[in-house]
Protein backbone atom coordinates (compact mmCIF):
# COMPACT_ATOMS: atom_id res chain seq x y z
CA UNK A 1 0.00 0.00 0.00
CA UNK A 2 1.30 3.27 -0.88
CA UNK A 3 1.47 6.64 1.16
CA UNK A 4 -1.33 7.74 -0.28
CA UNK A 5 -3.30 4.89 -0.33
CA UNK A 6 -2.60 4.78 3.62
CA UNK A 7 -3.58 8.84 3.48
CA UNK A 8 -7.08 8.11 2.19
CA UNK A 9 -7.97 4.80 4.09
CA UNK A 10 -6.89 7.04 7.80
CA UNK A 11 -8.92 9.99 6.54
CA UNK A 12 -12.26 7.54 6.20
CA UNK A 13 -11.60 6.24 9.56
CA UNK A 14 -11.49 9.68 10.74
CA UNK A 15 -14.56 10.65 8.81
CA UNK A 16 -16.24 7.33 9.85
CA UNK A 17 -15.70 7.81 13.12
CA UNK A 18 -16.72 11.14 13.13
CA UNK A 19 -20.01 10.41 11.62
CA UNK A 20 -20.50 7.43 13.86
CA UNK A 21 -20.05 9.80 16.97
CA UNK A 22 -22.02 12.23 15.70
CA UNK A 23 -18.80 15.04 16.31
CA UNK A 24 -18.23 18.06 13.78
CA UNK A 25 -14.56 16.96 13.37
CA UNK A 26 -12.54 19.94 10.52
CA UNK A 27 -11.17 19.06 7.35
CA UNK A 28 -9.17 21.23 4.87
CA UNK A 29 -10.60 21.48 1.54
CA UNK A 30 -8.40 18.62 -0.07
CA UNK A 31 -9.28 16.41 2.92
CA UNK A 32 -13.02 16.86 1.54
CA UNK A 33 -12.41 16.81 -2.13
CA UNK A 34 -10.30 13.45 -1.58
CA UNK A 35 -13.33 12.20 0.41
CA UNK A 36 -16.17 13.21 -1.67
CA UNK A 37 -14.36 11.62 -4.58
CA UNK A 38 -14.04 8.54 -2.37
CA UNK A 39 -17.61 8.34 -2.00
CA UNK A 40 -18.41 9.18 -5.08
CA UNK A 41 -16.07 7.07 -6.72
CA UNK A 42 -17.47 3.70 -4.83
CA UNK A 43 -20.92 4.60 -5.87
CA UNK A 44 -22.45 6.40 -3.00
CA UNK A 45 -23.33 9.58 -4.65
CA UNK A 46 -25.46 10.76 -1.62
CA UNK A 47 -22.87 10.50 0.44
CA UNK A 48 -20.99 12.24 -1.58
CA UNK A 49 -23.15 15.11 -2.48
CA UNK A 50 -23.16 15.40 1.65
CA UNK A 51 -19.31 15.45 2.12
CA UNK A 52 -19.49 18.48 -0.83
CA UNK A 53 -22.05 20.32 0.89
CA UNK A 54 -19.92 20.24 4.15
CA UNK A 55 -16.75 20.85 3.03
CA UNK A 56 -18.33 24.21 0.90
CA UNK A 57 -20.14 25.30 4.28
CA UNK A 58 -16.37 25.61 5.69
CA UNK A 59 -14.60 26.36 2.23
CA UNK A 60 -16.92 28.69 -0.09
CA UNK A 61 -16.63 28.31 -3.50
CA UNK A 62 -13.81 25.71 -3.50
CA UNK A 63 -13.45 24.55 -6.74
CA UNK A 64 -12.92 21.05 -6.53
CA UNK A 65 -15.53 21.11 -4.30
CA UNK A 66 -17.93 22.66 -6.82
CA UNK A 67 -16.64 20.27 -9.24
CA UNK A 68 -17.67 17.43 -7.57
CA UNK A 69 -21.14 19.06 -7.11
CA UNK A 70 -21.03 19.40 -10.72
CA UNK A 71 -20.56 15.84 -11.46
CA UNK A 72 -23.29 14.99 -8.85
CA UNK A 73 -25.63 16.71 -11.20
CA UNK A 74 -24.43 15.37 -14.28
CA UNK A 75 -24.94 11.53 -12.47
CA UNK A 76 -28.31 12.62 -11.62
CA UNK A 77 -28.79 13.59 -15.47
CA UNK A 78 -29.43 17.48 -14.64
CA UNK A 79 -26.93 18.62 -17.42
CA UNK A 80 -28.43 21.78 -17.99
CA UNK A 81 -28.10 22.42 -13.74
CA UNK A 82 -24.38 20.95 -14.15
CA UNK A 83 -23.67 23.22 -16.94
CA UNK A 84 -25.09 26.14 -15.51
CA UNK A 85 -23.56 25.76 -11.74
CA UNK A 86 -19.69 25.03 -13.56
CA UNK A 87 -19.68 28.74 -14.90
CA UNK A 88 -19.83 29.52 -11.51
CA UNK A 89 -16.77 28.02 -10.57
CA UNK A 90 -13.42 30.08 -11.00
CA UNK A 91 -10.94 27.31 -11.83
CA UNK A 92 -7.80 27.07 -14.47
CA UNK A 93 -9.05 26.64 -17.77
CA UNK A 94 -6.70 23.51 -17.97
CA UNK A 95 -8.50 21.62 -14.91
CA UNK A 96 -8.67 18.37 -16.29
CA UNK A 97 -11.84 17.66 -13.42
CA UNK A 98 -13.60 20.90 -14.71
CA UNK A 99 -13.42 19.97 -18.17
CA UNK A 100 -14.11 16.50 -18.24
CA UNK A 101 -18.06 17.56 -16.19
CA UNK A 102 -18.22 20.35 -18.86
CA UNK A 103 -17.66 18.30 -22.14
CA UNK A 104 -19.84 15.25 -20.91
CA UNK A 105 -22.73 17.94 -19.66
CA UNK A 106 -22.26 19.29 -23.51
CA UNK A 107 -22.14 15.59 -24.74
CA UNK A 108 -25.58 14.72 -23.15
CA UNK A 109 -26.83 18.15 -24.17
CA UNK A 110 -26.15 17.44 -27.60
CA UNK A 111 -23.72 20.12 -28.39
CA UNK A 112 -21.07 17.95 -29.57
CA UNK A 113 -19.87 21.51 -31.52
CA UNK A 114 -18.81 22.99 -28.24
CA UNK A 115 -17.51 19.67 -26.26
CA UNK A 116 -15.56 19.50 -29.30
CA UNK A 117 -13.98 22.85 -29.37
CA UNK A 118 -12.88 22.05 -25.80
CA UNK A 119 -11.17 19.27 -27.00
CA UNK A 120 -9.50 20.67 -29.45
CA UNK A 121 -8.40 23.54 -27.23
CA UNK A 122 -6.92 21.26 -24.35
CA UNK A 123 -5.22 18.84 -27.27
CA UNK A 124 -3.32 21.70 -29.57
CA UNK A 125 -2.44 23.95 -26.27
CA UNK A 126 -0.14 21.30 -24.93
CA UNK A 127 -0.40 22.99 -21.55
CA UNK A 128 -1.15 19.41 -19.23
CA UNK A 129 1.09 17.51 -17.82
CA UNK A 130 1.64 14.17 -18.42
CA UNK A 131 -0.50 12.66 -16.13
CA UNK A 132 -2.76 15.08 -16.64
CA UNK A 133 -3.16 14.56 -20.70
CA UNK A 134 -3.72 10.69 -20.03
CA UNK A 135 -6.42 11.15 -17.55
CA UNK A 136 -8.22 13.64 -19.68
CA UNK A 137 -7.74 12.28 -23.64
CA UNK A 138 -8.55 8.25 -21.49
CA UNK A 139 -11.34 9.59 -19.81
CA UNK A 140 -12.92 12.32 -22.74
CA UNK A 141 -12.79 8.82 -24.72
CA UNK A 142 -14.85 7.17 -22.52
CA UNK A 143 -17.69 9.68 -22.82
CA UNK A 144 -17.82 10.01 -26.45
CA UNK A 145 -17.47 6.62 -26.75
CA UNK A 146 -20.93 6.56 -24.23
CA UNK A 147 -22.57 8.71 -27.08
CA UNK A 148 -21.52 6.48 -29.81
CA UNK A 149 -18.72 8.89 -31.14
CA UNK A 150 -16.89 6.41 -32.24
CA UNK A 151 -14.18 7.76 -34.49
CA UNK A 152 -13.19 10.62 -32.00
CA UNK A 153 -13.23 8.10 -29.10
CA UNK A 154 -10.55 6.26 -31.35
CA UNK A 155 -8.63 9.23 -31.63
CA UNK A 156 -8.29 9.91 -28.33
CA UNK A 157 -7.69 6.70 -26.92
CA UNK A 158 -5.31 5.58 -29.14
CA UNK A 159 -3.14 8.57 -27.91
CA UNK A 160 -3.78 7.30 -24.92
CA UNK A 161 -2.30 3.88 -25.75
CA UNK A 162 0.97 5.31 -27.19
CA UNK A 163 1.27 6.52 -23.59
CA UNK A 164 0.43 3.28 -21.88
CA UNK A 165 0.12 0.23 -23.42
CA UNK A 166 -0.99 -1.40 -20.43
CA UNK A 167 -3.99 0.01 -19.51
CA UNK A 168 -7.00 -3.05 -19.43
CA UNK A 169 -9.86 -0.33 -18.95
CA UNK A 170 -8.84 1.73 -21.96
CA UNK A 171 -7.87 -1.47 -24.10
CA UNK A 172 -11.68 -2.62 -23.50
CA UNK A 173 -12.85 0.48 -24.53
CA UNK A 174 -10.24 0.70 -27.93
CA UNK A 175 -11.78 -2.82 -28.82
CA UNK A 176 -15.43 -1.85 -27.80
CA UNK A 177 -14.87 1.15 -30.26
CA UNK A 178 -13.72 -0.42 -33.09
CA UNK A 179 -16.11 -3.27 -32.87
CA UNK A 180 -18.57 -0.58 -33.14
CA UNK A 181 -17.50 0.70 -36.41
CA UNK A 182 -17.36 -3.06 -37.78
CA UNK A 183 -13.38 -2.98 -37.90
CA UNK A 184 -13.38 -6.41 -36.16
CA UNK A 185 -9.69 -6.54 -36.92
CA UNK A 186 -8.59 -4.12 -35.25
CA UNK A 187 -10.69 -5.24 -32.17
CA UNK A 188 -9.77 -8.71 -32.40
CA UNK A 189 -5.75 -6.96 -32.17
CA UNK A 190 -7.30 -5.01 -28.59
CA UNK A 191 -8.84 -7.74 -27.23
CA UNK A 192 -5.62 -10.17 -27.90
CA UNK A 193 -3.53 -7.78 -26.25
CA UNK A 194 -5.58 -7.74 -23.12
CA UNK A 195 -5.09 -11.53 -23.05
CA UNK A 196 -1.48 -10.60 -23.52
CA UNK A 197 -2.01 -8.80 -20.01
CA UNK A 198 -4.29 -11.25 -18.48
CA UNK A 199 -4.46 -14.65 -20.52
CA UNK A 200 -7.19 -15.77 -17.70
CA UNK A 201 -9.69 -12.93 -18.80
CA UNK A 202 -13.26 -14.65 -19.32
CA UNK A 203 -14.76 -11.19 -20.83
CA UNK A 204 -11.82 -11.10 -23.39
CA UNK A 205 -11.56 -14.68 -24.60
CA UNK A 206 -15.86 -14.32 -24.74
CA UNK A 207 -15.26 -10.89 -27.04
CA UNK A 208 -12.50 -12.46 -29.20
CA UNK A 209 -15.16 -15.42 -30.37
CA UNK A 210 -17.56 -13.26 -30.65
CA UNK A 211 -15.21 -11.14 -33.06
CA UNK A 212 -14.01 -14.06 -34.75
CA UNK A 213 -17.60 -15.22 -35.68
CA UNK A 214 -18.27 -11.97 -37.31
CA UNK A 215 -15.98 -12.76 -39.35
CA UNK A 216 -16.89 -16.30 -40.41
CA UNK A 217 -13.72 -17.57 -38.59
CA UNK A 218 -15.37 -20.30 -36.54
CA UNK A 219 -13.22 -22.68 -36.17
CA UNK A 220 -10.90 -19.65 -33.89
CA UNK A 221 -14.75 -18.52 -32.48
CA UNK A 222 -14.95 -22.21 -31.04
CA UNK A 223 -11.31 -22.09 -29.87
CA UNK A 224 -12.05 -18.59 -27.81
CA UNK A 225 -15.18 -20.00 -26.43
CA UNK A 226 -13.87 -23.44 -25.31
CA UNK A 227 -10.92 -21.12 -23.64
CA UNK A 228 -13.68 -18.82 -21.77
CA UNK A 229 -15.12 -22.01 -20.69
CA UNK A 230 -12.18 -23.27 -19.09
CA UNK A 231 -12.52 -20.23 -17.18
CA UNK A 232 -16.20 -20.31 -16.41
CA UNK A 233 -17.69 -23.76 -16.93
CA UNK A 234 -21.26 -22.82 -16.03
CA UNK A 235 -21.74 -19.77 -18.58
CA UNK A 236 -24.66 -21.17 -20.80
CA UNK A 237 -24.61 -18.20 -22.86
CA UNK A 238 -20.63 -19.23 -24.06
CA UNK A 239 -21.68 -22.80 -24.46
CA UNK A 240 -24.78 -21.48 -26.94
CA UNK A 241 -22.66 -19.19 -28.84
CA UNK A 242 -20.16 -21.95 -29.13
CA UNK A 243 -23.03 -24.24 -30.60
CA UNK A 244 -23.94 -21.70 -33.19
CA UNK A 245 -20.09 -20.99 -34.41
CA UNK A 246 -20.62 -24.78 -35.15
CA UNK A 247 -23.75 -24.80 -36.47
CA UNK A 248 -22.49 -21.94 -38.54
CA UNK A 249 -19.28 -23.70 -39.27
CA UNK A 250 -21.65 -26.47 -41.40
CA UNK A 251 -21.18 -28.81 -37.98
CA UNK A 252 -24.78 -29.12 -37.28
CA UNK A 253 -24.26 -32.53 -35.60
CA UNK A 254 -22.07 -31.01 -32.86
CA UNK A 255 -24.22 -27.86 -32.55
CA UNK A 256 -27.50 -30.22 -31.86
CA UNK A 257 -25.14 -32.02 -29.44
CA UNK A 258 -24.34 -28.48 -27.57
CA UNK A 259 -27.41 -27.26 -28.01
CA UNK A 260 -29.29 -30.33 -25.87
CA UNK A 261 -26.53 -29.52 -23.07
CA UNK A 262 -27.35 -26.07 -22.97
CA UNK A 263 -31.14 -27.09 -22.58
CA UNK A 264 -30.18 -29.58 -20.13
CA UNK A 265 -28.80 -26.64 -17.78
CA UNK A 266 -31.17 -24.23 -18.66
CA UNK A 267 -34.75 -25.64 -19.67
CA UNK A 268 -36.78 -22.78 -19.46
CA UNK A 269 -34.33 -21.13 -21.90
CA UNK A 270 -36.67 -20.77 -25.17
CA UNK A 271 -34.37 -19.79 -27.77
CA UNK A 272 -32.74 -23.28 -26.80
CA UNK A 273 -36.20 -25.06 -27.91
CA UNK A 274 -36.06 -23.01 -31.49
CA UNK A 275 -32.45 -23.45 -32.25
CA UNK A 276 -32.63 -27.00 -31.86
CA UNK A 277 -35.66 -27.10 -34.16
CA UNK A 278 -33.68 -25.20 -36.56
CA UNK A 279 -30.44 -27.74 -36.50
CA UNK A 280 -32.59 -30.72 -36.99
CA UNK A 281 -34.42 -29.19 -39.73
CA UNK A 282 -31.16 -28.89 -41.33
CA UNK A 283 -30.40 -32.52 -40.64
CA UNK A 284 -34.22 -32.91 -41.65
CA UNK A 285 -34.78 -34.91 -38.79
CA UNK A 286 -38.51 -34.23 -38.85
CA UNK A 287 -39.18 -36.18 -35.94
CA UNK A 288 -36.98 -35.13 -33.89
CA UNK A 289 -38.17 -31.41 -34.13
CA UNK A 290 -41.58 -33.19 -33.78
CA UNK A 291 -40.31 -34.31 -30.29
CA UNK A 292 -39.21 -30.91 -29.36
CA UNK A 293 -41.91 -28.74 -30.18
CA UNK A 294 -44.20 -31.62 -27.66
CA UNK A 295 -41.69 -30.36 -25.17
CA UNK A 296 -42.01 -26.70 -26.03
CA UNK A 297 -45.79 -26.94 -25.57
CA UNK A 298 -45.80 -28.64 -22.41
CA UNK A 299 -43.02 -26.29 -21.00
CA UNK A 300 -44.68 -22.78 -22.31
CA UNK A 301 -47.92 -23.35 -24.10
CA UNK A 302 -49.08 -23.32 -27.78
CA UNK A 303 -48.21 -20.01 -29.12
CA UNK A 304 -45.82 -20.95 -32.33
CA UNK A 305 -46.65 -24.31 -32.33
CA UNK A 306 -49.43 -24.94 -34.58
CA UNK A 307 -47.13 -22.68 -36.95
CA UNK A 308 -44.30 -24.82 -36.18
CA UNK A 309 -45.34 -28.24 -36.46
CA UNK A 310 -47.30 -27.43 -39.79
CA UNK A 311 -44.23 -26.55 -41.03
CA UNK A 312 -42.52 -30.17 -40.00
CA UNK A 313 -45.38 -31.95 -41.89
CA UNK A 314 -45.44 -29.53 -45.17
CA UNK A 315 -41.36 -31.28 -45.01
CA UNK A 316 -42.36 -34.31 -44.70
CA UNK A 317 -44.98 -33.92 -47.41
CA UNK A 318 -47.71 -34.81 -45.16
CA UNK A 319 -50.37 -32.51 -46.19
CA UNK A 320 -53.55 -33.01 -44.40
CA UNK A 321 -51.48 -33.30 -41.47
CA UNK A 322 -50.44 -29.64 -41.90
CA UNK A 323 -53.65 -28.18 -43.10
CA UNK A 324 -55.15 -29.61 -39.73
CA UNK A 325 -52.53 -27.69 -37.77
CA UNK A 326 -52.37 -24.53 -40.78
CA UNK A 327 -56.55 -24.54 -39.27
CA UNK A 328 -55.44 -24.36 -35.19
CA UNK A 329 -53.14 -21.00 -35.63
CA UNK A 330 -55.02 -18.36 -33.77
CA UNK A 331 -55.61 -15.18 -35.33
CA UNK A 332 -52.81 -13.15 -33.72
CA UNK A 333 -50.53 -15.70 -35.02
CA UNK A 334 -51.67 -14.84 -38.50
CA UNK A 335 -50.27 -11.76 -39.75
CA UNK A 336 -46.48 -13.11 -40.20
CA UNK A 337 -43.85 -14.21 -42.77
CA UNK A 338 -43.77 -17.69 -41.84
CA UNK A 339 -47.42 -17.95 -41.61
CA UNK A 340 -47.65 -16.22 -44.91
CA UNK A 341 -45.15 -18.83 -46.05
CA UNK A 342 -47.13 -22.02 -45.08
CA UNK A 343 -50.49 -20.88 -46.20
CA UNK A 344 -48.51 -20.16 -49.86
CA UNK A 345 -47.28 -23.86 -49.77
CA UNK A 346 -51.03 -25.51 -48.61
CA UNK A 347 -52.30 -23.72 -51.55
CA UNK A 348 -49.81 -24.84 -53.92
CA UNK A 349 -50.48 -28.03 -53.16
CA UNK A 350 -54.24 -28.05 -53.66
CA UNK A 351 -53.29 -25.99 -56.88
CA UNK A 352 -54.90 -22.65 -55.63
CA UNK A 353 -52.94 -20.12 -57.60
CA UNK A 354 -54.31 -17.13 -56.74
CA UNK A 355 -54.28 -17.74 -52.86
CA UNK A 356 -51.01 -18.98 -53.37
CA UNK A 357 -49.91 -15.52 -55.21
CA UNK A 358 -51.40 -13.32 -52.52
CA UNK A 359 -49.89 -15.41 -49.41
CA UNK A 360 -46.18 -14.79 -51.36
CA UNK A 361 -46.92 -11.46 -52.01
CA UNK A 362 -47.77 -10.83 -48.49
CA UNK A 363 -44.47 -12.65 -47.31
CA UNK A 364 -42.63 -10.37 -49.74
CA UNK A 365 -44.23 -7.27 -48.18
CA UNK A 366 -42.61 -8.35 -44.93
CA UNK A 367 -39.34 -9.82 -46.67
CA UNK A 368 -38.68 -7.88 -49.61
CA UNK A 369 -35.22 -9.27 -51.05
CA UNK A 370 -36.30 -12.75 -49.38
CA UNK A 371 -34.96 -15.08 -52.96
CA UNK A 372 -36.79 -18.08 -51.88
CA UNK A 373 -40.48 -15.92 -51.88
CA UNK A 374 -39.18 -14.34 -54.97
CA UNK A 375 -38.49 -17.85 -56.77
CA UNK A 376 -41.65 -18.97 -55.39
CA UNK A 377 -43.35 -16.27 -56.97
CA UNK A 378 -41.78 -16.38 -59.97
CA UNK A 379 -43.33 -19.88 -60.65
CA UNK A 380 -46.53 -19.16 -59.65
CA UNK A 381 -46.91 -16.81 -62.02
CA UNK A 382 -45.72 -19.09 -64.29
CA UNK A 383 -47.97 -21.65 -63.46
CA UNK A 384 -50.80 -18.85 -63.97
CA UNK A 385 -49.18 -18.32 -67.61
CA UNK A 386 -48.39 -14.67 -66.47
CA UNK A 387 -44.95 -14.44 -68.11
CA UNK A 388 -44.34 -11.14 -68.06
CA UNK A 389 -44.96 -11.33 -65.10
CA UNK A 390 -42.84 -14.27 -63.63
CA UNK A 391 -39.63 -12.62 -66.31
CA UNK A 392 -40.28 -9.69 -63.42
CA UNK A 393 -39.89 -11.76 -60.17
CA UNK A 394 -36.61 -13.21 -62.11
CA UNK A 395 -34.75 -10.37 -62.98
CA UNK A 396 -35.67 -9.09 -59.72
CA UNK A 397 -33.95 -12.34 -58.57
CA UNK A 398 -30.95 -11.93 -60.11
CA UNK A 399 -30.74 -8.65 -59.01
CA UNK A 400 -30.14 -9.94 -55.79
CA UNK A 401 -28.27 -13.09 -56.78
CA UNK A 402 -26.88 -13.37 -60.12
CA UNK A 403 -26.34 -17.60 -59.70
CA UNK A 404 -29.65 -18.34 -58.12
CA UNK A 405 -29.75 -21.76 -59.52
CA UNK A 406 -31.85 -21.99 -63.19
CA UNK A 407 -33.07 -18.38 -62.66
CA UNK A 408 -30.86 -17.36 -65.85
CA UNK A 409 -32.46 -20.15 -67.77
CA UNK A 410 -36.30 -19.92 -66.63
CA UNK A 411 -36.04 -16.18 -68.00
CA UNK A 412 -34.46 -16.78 -71.25
CA UNK A 413 -37.25 -19.45 -71.96
CA UNK A 414 -39.80 -16.85 -71.18
CA UNK A 415 -38.06 -14.40 -73.12
CA UNK A 416 -38.31 -17.22 -76.31
CA UNK A 417 -42.13 -17.85 -75.25
CA UNK A 418 -42.76 -13.98 -74.84
CA UNK A 419 -41.01 -13.05 -78.15
CA UNK A 420 -39.90 -9.51 -77.79
CA UNK A 421 -35.94 -8.97 -79.25
CA UNK A 422 -34.69 -6.57 -76.94
CA UNK A 423 -35.44 -8.26 -73.50
CA UNK A 424 -34.17 -11.28 -74.83
CA UNK A 425 -30.82 -9.31 -76.34
CA UNK A 426 -30.40 -8.40 -72.51
CA UNK A 427 -30.58 -11.68 -70.72
CA UNK A 428 -28.84 -13.64 -73.30
CA UNK A 429 -25.67 -11.09 -72.86
CA UNK A 430 -25.83 -12.87 -69.67
CA UNK A 431 -24.71 -15.84 -70.64
CA UNK A 432 -21.39 -17.17 -71.03
CA UNK A 433 -20.59 -19.07 -74.16
CA UNK A 434 -20.97 -22.73 -72.56
CA UNK A 435 -24.32 -21.51 -71.32
CA UNK A 436 -25.29 -20.45 -74.72
CA UNK A 437 -24.42 -23.74 -76.20
CA UNK A 438 -26.31 -25.79 -73.57
CA UNK A 439 -29.30 -23.74 -74.13
CA UNK A 440 -29.24 -23.75 -78.03
CA UNK A 441 -28.98 -27.52 -77.84
CA UNK A 442 -32.02 -27.55 -75.76
CA UNK A 443 -33.83 -25.32 -78.16
CA UNK A 444 -32.94 -27.00 -81.36
CA UNK A 445 -33.86 -30.52 -82.64
CA UNK A 446 -30.23 -30.66 -83.39
CA UNK A 447 -29.68 -32.73 -80.11
CA UNK A 448 -26.65 -33.88 -81.19
CA UNK A 449 -25.22 -31.30 -83.33
CA UNK A 450 -21.62 -30.02 -81.87
CA UNK A 451 -21.69 -26.05 -81.27
CA UNK A 452 -18.27 -26.38 -80.27
CA UNK A 453 -17.16 -24.30 -83.29
CA UNK A 454 -19.63 -21.71 -83.02
CA UNK A 455 -18.43 -18.32 -82.33
CA UNK A 456 -20.65 -16.38 -80.05
CA UNK A 457 -22.08 -14.43 -82.38
CA UNK A 458 -23.13 -17.33 -84.80
CA UNK A 459 -24.73 -19.11 -81.47
CA UNK A 460 -26.94 -15.86 -80.44
CA UNK A 461 -28.10 -15.74 -84.11
CA UNK A 462 -29.36 -19.12 -84.36
CA UNK A 463 -30.94 -18.57 -80.65
CA UNK A 464 -32.63 -15.35 -82.20
CA UNK A 465 -33.92 -17.50 -85.51
CA UNK A 466 -35.38 -20.06 -82.55
CA UNK A 467 -37.41 -17.15 -80.66
CA UNK A 468 -38.54 -15.79 -84.36
CA UNK A 469 -39.57 -19.68 -84.94
CA UNK A 470 -41.75 -19.40 -81.53
CA UNK A 471 -39.90 -22.38 -80.04
CA UNK A 472 -41.86 -22.43 -77.04
CA UNK A 473 -40.08 -23.12 -73.59
CA UNK A 474 -42.80 -25.07 -72.07
CA UNK A 475 -42.34 -27.58 -74.09
CA UNK A 476 -38.47 -28.33 -73.41
CA UNK A 477 -37.88 -30.12 -69.66
CA UNK A 478 -35.04 -27.32 -67.77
Amino acid sequence: MDDNDQDIKALIEKYEQMRYMGKNIYFDSDEFAALAEYYYDFGDISEADDIADAGLEMHTGNAQLMIMKAKVLVFNQSFQEALDYLSGVSVDDNNVDYLLVKIESLLYLNKLEQANDILERVMNSQELSDDDLYTFITEAGYLYNDIDEYEIAISLLENAHKIDDEDLELLIDLAYAYEMIDDFEKAIEFNNLMLDINPFSFDAWVNLGKLHSMLLQYDKAIEAFDFALTINDNEVNVLKMKALSHYLNDNVEEAIRLFRECLNDSPDDETLYDSLLEGYEVMEQYDEMLDVIAKKEEKFGSEKVYLQRAHVFLNQEKYEEAQEEFEKIPESEMNTFDYYVLEGELAIFNKDFATAEMAYMLAMIDSPDDELVIDKLANISLDQEKYEKAAEYLEQLLVLNPDFPTAKGRLAFIRFEIGAKEPFDEIMSQFTDAELRSLLALLTSEQNFDYAEYSREKMLIRLNEARENRVLFKNIKY
